[in-house]
């Protein structure tokens, strides 16, 4: 369980006034004193810290101090709420900030309050323009108080790693921290492979052994970034440190094989399929006449039951849609993010699933990688001492966190009040029909010079929308999976007055949006979502975007019983409301894609219970042996 201080039970609101009161008037003293002073300061509190000085004692000083490193190093005073978001972040909380609160300042707080202990302090972000960006930030106040900060640049050197490692903060995305604990694992195992029963008996007597080549010294301190997200949404999907990936099969006519039957088998008589989100599974007839279709040359070349290659290869056909859950790019099968929208390069499928993708889409097919090492991402974080979190939408999750996770939510307030204006949903019989109106309404906001942001689930409805888009004539901007290295610039001037800018699933997640004056006169950013999400945290990221620190805008989505929440989730739902001759349904029609995703969520959140009992059985198996 994640572990953090328990001093503060009534609650970061009602003990908030007092703290804040005393920073500012800690932070106000120090606004004279030399800059050695300052650190002759944080080397004394360091050294309280690490003689057991905890709570509101040591974070109070401690964040008045990098307060007024702040102040003079970016010219920058924490508001309130940011200052009492560092308190809750200090105290082991997650804390839940709406988008554009200012969390790459905030997480300058515990991350300082954190170093002073001596053992490091590792911040955790979910892509590395954003490691490098808000490293850039905090490396001066950090520097002027006389830390040192690291950034884990991804696929540096060892040395290179072990150097950002040694710093007092290292910045860094949160899978590439995961990734470096596996190498070491592998380094360390390696070293007892090689020396044995020696090395043991020297560990056993105190001597020195051989040490193994490793980059991390602990996991003491952690501030993850977009927490719900790490912990939450990707908590199904394990760190694997393999072998083979990338390598061309030396046996790929067995995929290849099973593609083509695959495309032979009847839906009903071969395999049973009553909706696109249950899993396929052969019927006896279908396992008969898959069988009958397999070659002699490729019987010698089988790793698994035949029946297997061929479920994966339905699934791989019927399930993994191109443009939507993978890229082809340069004969290479590339994995896209179901929440980001981002490529994943360095990511594969398991049990031959991605092979049976390959074929598939007729690439190149590689070898079947072969594991290592694995970890789950949450069970990875949950080897820190102390574990906080940011995110815009924590409080849906909040019952899990502290269930799964030991994980306090606090909600924090506005800066400023909200001037968001949500509009209805609206609901269309068809894909079609729905793409025309979202087009449509672009185009009249585009005319009166209003900035407009369209998020979309996936790729292949980006390219859509764009292509309904085109016959109005109006410059726009696609950012998608496909432009990457650009989005952070792409969707920085989506505020701008007549800028309209379509982004994938959240494609730019943690990029400011500057929303200048003469866009807020025309009622700010507009931001449109094509779909509802599964997780409605993510219809809320979307939505977030828009409105912040107190400005004007507004968010609508536009929604299609051909949409993917109801065509998987709720296929007769889907046809009995199609049964209508009208284009566009009430807006009444709108509650059942929520209640459809409830359901979706609750769901998910069994699974990924049961899956976390899994783990913990598994860990206690291992230790048993």
């Amino acid at each position: 369980m994640f572990r953090g201080f328990d001093y503060f039970a009534a609650g970061p609101a009602r003990r908030s006034g007092t703290a804040i009161e005393r920073i500012r008037q800690l932070a106000a003293g120090l606004a004279d004193e030399s800059e050695s002073r300052l650190r002759e300061r944080t080397n004394a509190l360091g050294a309280e810290a690490r003689a057991g000085r905890l709570g509101e004692a040591l974070h109070v000083p401690a964040i008045a101090l990098i307060t007024e490193a702040i102040r003079r190093t970016r010219g920058l005073s924490p508001y309130d709420v940011q200052l009492l978001a560092g308190l809750t972040l200090a105290d082991g909380q997650l804390a839940e900030m709406a988008t554009g609160e200012g969390k790459t300042l905030v997480a300058l707080l515990p991350a300082f309050c954190f170093s002073l202990h001596g053992h490091g302090a590792h911040v955790a972000t979910v892509n590395s323009y954003l490691a490098e960006r808000d490293c850039a930030f905090a490396r001066p106040a950090f520097a002027l108080l006389g830390l040192t900060t690291g950034l884990l640049a991804e696929r540096a050197a060892p040395a290179e790693k072990r150097a950002a490692y040694a710093c007092d903060v290292t910045y860094g995305v949160g899978t590439e921290f995961g990734f470096d604990y596996l190498r070491d694992q592998v380094a360390i195992r390696a070293v007892q492979a090689q020396h044995g029963e020696q090395h043991f008996h020297h560990v056993l007597l105190g001597r020195s052994a051989v040490r193994a080549d490793t980059v991390q010294r602990g996991h003491a301190f952690a501030v993850i970034d977009e927490a719900d997200s790490v912990l939450i949404d990707e908590a199904r999907s394990p760190l694997i440190i393999a072998t083979g990936a990338k390598m061309p099969s030396a046996t790929p006519e067995i995929y290849r094989l099973a593609a083509r039957v695959a495309a032979q088998l009847r839906a009903g008589e071969d395999f049973s399929r009553h909706s696109p989100a249950e899993p396929l599974a052969l019927t006896a007839e279908g396992e008969h006449r898959a069988l009958g279709l397999l070659t002699d040359d490729v019987i010698p070349q089988l790793r698994r039951l035949w029946s297997h290659y061929i479920s994966t290869a339905l699934r791989a056909r019927l399930q993994y849609q191109r443009d939507v859950h993978y890229l082809v790019c340069d004969d290479e099968v590339v994995i896209v993010d179901e929440f980001t929208g981002r490529l994943c390069p360095d990511r594969t499928w398991r049990e031959g699933m991605h092979q049976a993708v390959e074929a598939t889409a007729g690439v190149t097919i590689t070898e079947e990688n072969l594991s290592e090492a694995t970890i789950s991402r949450p069970a990875y974080f949950q080897l820190y001492g102390t574990v906080c979190g940011m995110t815009g939408t924590a409080r849906e999750a909040a019952s899990e966190l502290k269930q799964c996770y030991g994980l306090r939510t606090a909600v924090l307030p506005l800066h400023r009040p909200s001037q968001r204006e949500i509009l209805p949903d609206r609901v269309f019989r068809t894909r079609a029909a729905k793409l025309a109106a979202a087009a449509a309404e672009v185009a009249r906001r585009h005319a009166q010079n209003q900035p407009v942001l369209i998020g979309t689930r996936t790729i292949e409805n980006s390219e859509a929308l764009l292509a309904a888009l085109l016959p109005f004539g109006f410059p726009f901007r696609l950012l998608n999976a496909k432009q990457d290295a650009e989005e952070a610039a792409i969707i920085e001037q989506a505020g701008e007055p007549g800028i309209v800018t379509i982004a994938t699933n959240m494609a730019g997640r943690g990029a400011h949006i500057p929303v200048p004056a003469e866009s807020q006169r025309l009622g700010g950013l507009h931001v449109i979502g094509l779909e509802r999400h599964e997780s409605s945290r993510i219809d809320r990221q979307l939505i977030g975007r828009t409105a912040r620190q107190g400005q004007p805008g507004s968010a609508q989505f536009f929604l299609s019983l051909e949409d993917d929440l109801l065509r998987r989730h709720a296929p007769a739902l889907a046809a009995r409301l199609a049964a209508t001759a009208a284009d566009e349904l009430p807006a009444s029609t709108a509650a059942h894609f929520l209640r459809t995703q409830r359901k979706v969520e609750t769901a998910d959140r069994e699974q990924r219970r049961a899956l976390a009992k899994y783990d913990l059985w598994l860990d206690e198996l291992k230790q048993a042996l």
